[in-house]
């Protein structure tokens, strides 16, 4: 390739938006062995972004593991805590008003 006058292309260069060397505390995974039997009988949720043009987005979604449907998610410019819990509340509403039994 040298002789030729080739040359590879570099690779992409991503900015790293996963911080895993951090002091916070880490749970362990309660529902990892658990039978799932029922909807609303665990719920799991997520963060991730989105890459815009000029900025990223949040989206945390919580998502009831036996239906596999998103009982709510948020999106929103910011990681801070309100993005979970507005998700966590939009959940909770569609659950309550929808007349559907927890657990």
């Amino acid at each position: 390739m040298r002789e030729l006058g080739l040359v590879g292309n570099s690779p992409i260069r991503r900015k790293r938006t996963t911080n895993s060397n951090h002091d916070l505390k880490r749970y362990p995974n309660l529902v990892m062995n658990l039978a799932i039997e029922r909807p609303n009988q665990v719920w799991v949720g997520d963060i991730t972004y989105i890459r815009l043009q000029q900025e990223f987005v949040y989206l945390a979604v919580l998502m009831d593991v036996f239906t596999r449907s998103i009982r709510g998610w948020h999106l929103a410019r910011s990681m801070d805590v309100s993005l979970t819990i507005i998700a966590l509340n939009q959940g909770w509403v569609r659950v309550t008003f929808l007349g559907e039994k927890l657990g």
